[in-house]
């Protein structure tokens, strides 16, 4: 039995840690405290878990923000237990939280993620529909243990949009994947109204047998978003190669 609810009692606060570790091997340093959850929740976040029976497998976390005048909610987490990834648990965590935000009074939310974690880029992009505009250099600083080591923490900032078209048929229906041919990549590339950037199938496998070659692909793909957002476009969907051994952000510009 699944059941998406949000956190009150206090010892499902306490199941958020193992979820921590398990998701993204964080140190005991890293984990945030059920503590600051709980304040959270009271004063205006949210906290939703996703519970299999008894156990909590998944939750996500969510604060109040403002910028550049705007107030919107930021996701600050969303996890999901190692051994349940790839069950659909995430895409029904998401959905039921952007569906309570709706029911907060907002219709804008943002968050981070990591441009070159190609799976969790196509989710993001192409299975929730949200549009990223801005490039964040190094947001967290160099992490030494986990998910994130061994590369500067640069993020996407995602715009999910609750209330448009765009989110609401990609949450009614799951898309197929896009299948395009891609011309070659280069800052020459971002003159027209399309243009693309690729990242790497799996760049968590390849930090492990070629670390320089993983920096350099941060490298590149850093300089490549930060000019594409200058020239004023935005990364709205993930597509294929037509031998679909290959992975491009699609950019566009109006």
């Amino acid at each position: 039995m699944i059941e998406i609810k949000k956190i009150q009692d206090i010892e499902d606060y306490k199941q958020l840690a193992q979820v921590q570790k398990s998701a993204w091997g964080f140190d005991d340093i890293e984990i945030e405290p059920p503590h600051i959850m709980t304040r959270i929740q009271k004063y205006g976040g949210l906290i939703q878990g996703l519970f299999h029976g008894s156990e909590m497998v998944a939750f996500t976390e969510a604060i109040i923000g403002k910028w550049q005048g705007e107030y919107f909610i930021y996701s600050h987490m969303a996890a999901v237990k190692k051994e349940y990834q790839g069950r659909g648990f995430g895409f029904l965590l998401k959905k039921a939280q952007g569906e309570e935000v709706l029911k907060m009074g907002y219709r804008l939310m943002r968050w981070s993620f990591d441009p070159l974690e190609s799976q969790n880029s196509f989710f993001n992009i192409h299975r929730l529909g949200v549009v990223s505009r801005e490039y964040e250099r190094n947001a967290y600083g160099m992490v030494e243990s986990g998910l994130h080591e061994g590369l500067p923490t640069d993020r996407l900032i995602a715009s999910w949009e609750l209330d448009s078209g765009r989110v609401k048929k990609r949450l009614e229906e799951k898309l197929p994947k896009q299948i395009e041919a891609v011309p070659p990549a280069s800052l020459d590339s971002f003159v027209g109204p399309v243009a693309y950037i690729e990242i790497p199938r799996d760049i968590r496998s390849l930090k492990k047998v070629d670390m320089k070659k993983a920096r350099e692909w941060r490298m590149r793909t850093r300089e490549l978003f930060e000019f594409a957002f200058k020239k004023g476009y935005n990364a709205e969907e993930i597509v294929f190669s037509e031998d679909k051994k290959r992975i491009f952000y699609k950019l566009v510009c109006y």
